[in-house]
Formats: structure tokens, C-alpha cells, sequence
């Protein structure tokens, strides 16, 4: 497994970091990481790699859920220093597209002294739009960021995984964030501090 040589690791990740703080402050907002010239192995879109070359250093851990998980662990090690980790200790938690929530109940929630000691789930979906689509849920949400409310339609994300950072994130400030990445480098991020419903359209 190679280094990607056409990532920089100072220029890139600094652009690709303030645009996830962006999506992370403004719950709703679709931002898009410009495409590059980068290979990650199958189960690990563009997006959320690059998600992972932005969040992931030596200091912090990952878990790799589904398929193809000791190539994308690997991948991650060599462009970013992090290691790899069981889900209970995990900072970051990659999920693939259409993954449901097994395991999940794992993941760190924080605790009530240290809220923020809690995992960030990185989840692939197919497509994040801003409107409605085949397959796609809708997904409306409210809280701080949120002018009044913001609609969004994501495909390829699982109902199961939804209804689980729901009632993972009832009891605020435990719970998760989650950072959704779709196949045309756009992301979207639900931070726990924001409530949120979700149907399905057809």
C-alpha cells in the first residue's frame, strides 16, 4: 500500500479540515471536497479518505467496519500515522455504504463529566442532495447551526444506522457525530448537539 504522493499533507488537509468544520457548524450544509488525484482501496470512497487524511494523526485511533477492512486499515496507516483500534476505543469509526448499525452499541458515547470523549462516525452513502432522489431519505433537522430547519436527501445510508445515531444522541450531550460522504465528494455532517427526523421517499 502506497503513500499518495499527490495529497499534501499540510495545504490539502488544512482545506479539506475547514471544510468539515463548515459542514460540522452548519448542520445541513452540503460542502464538496474537490476531486483528486488519489486511489483508495475498495469499501473507502474519496470523500471519506479524505475525511480520514484531515481528522487522522498519530494521537487519534480509527475502526474499519464491513468489507476490505485490513486494506483500508492499512491505507489509513500509511497516509496517516493513526492506528487502528477496537470500536470500544476508537475516535473514528468508518462505515461503508449502506452499513446498518451492528456493533455500533460499542462505539464511545462520551461520559456525562467528558461529553466530548465520544466517537465520530465517518459513514459512506451513495449521494447527498439537496433534493429528493431514488431511494433517498429525507432527512430534516434542527438545532444550533440550523436556521429554524434544514432538508437534506441522502441514498445509500441505512434506516437502521439513522434510527441508531437518533437514539444514540436522545440523551444530548452523549452521543455521536456523524459525518456522511457520498460518491461525488460531498459531505454532511449531524454533530449530537442537533435533533433530526428521517423518512424514506417512494
Amino acid at each position: 500500500m502506497q503513500t499518495e504522493l499527490n495529497y499534501d499533507t499540510v495545504f490539502d488537509a488544512q482545506q479539506h479540515f475547514r471544510l468539515l468544520l463548515d459542514s460540522m457548524s452548519r448542520p445541513g450544509k452540503i460542502n464538496t471536497f474537490p476531486v483528486m488525484d488519489i486511489l483508495p482501496p475498495d469499501g473507502l470512497n474519496q470523500a471519506s479518505a479524505l475525511t480520514g487524511f484531515a481528522l487522522l494523526n498519530a494521537d487519534v485511533t480509527y475502526f474499519i467496519a464491513g468489507d476490505n477492512s485490513d486494506d483500508i486499515a492499512t491505507y489509513l496507516l500509511v497516509n496517516t500515522s493513526s492506528k487502528l483500534a477496537e470500536i470500544s476505543v476508537a475516535d473514528y469509526v468508518f462505515l461503508p455504504e449502506g452499513y446498518g448499525a451492528d456493533g455500533l452499541e460499542e462505539a464511545r458515547i462520551g461520559i456525562p463529566t467528558y461529553p466530548e470523549d465520544s466517537a465520530t462516525l465517518i459513514a459512506a452513502a451513495a449521494l447527498i442532495s439537496e433534493n429528493p432522489h431514488e431511494g433517498s431519505f429525507s432527512i430534516t433537522l434542527k438545532g444550533p447551526g440550523v436556521d429554524g430547519t434544514a432538508e437534506v436527501f441522502v441514498s445509500g445510508i441505512s434506516a437502521e444506522l439513522l434510527g441508531f445515531v437518533k437514539e444514540q444522541n436522545a440523551e444530548y450531550p452523549l452521543g455521536t457525530d456523524i459525518i456522511i460522504t457520498d460518491r461525488d465528494n460531498h459531505i454532511l455532517c449531524i454533530p449530537r448537539s442537533n435533533k433530526f427526523a428521517y423518512t424514506k421517499n417512494g
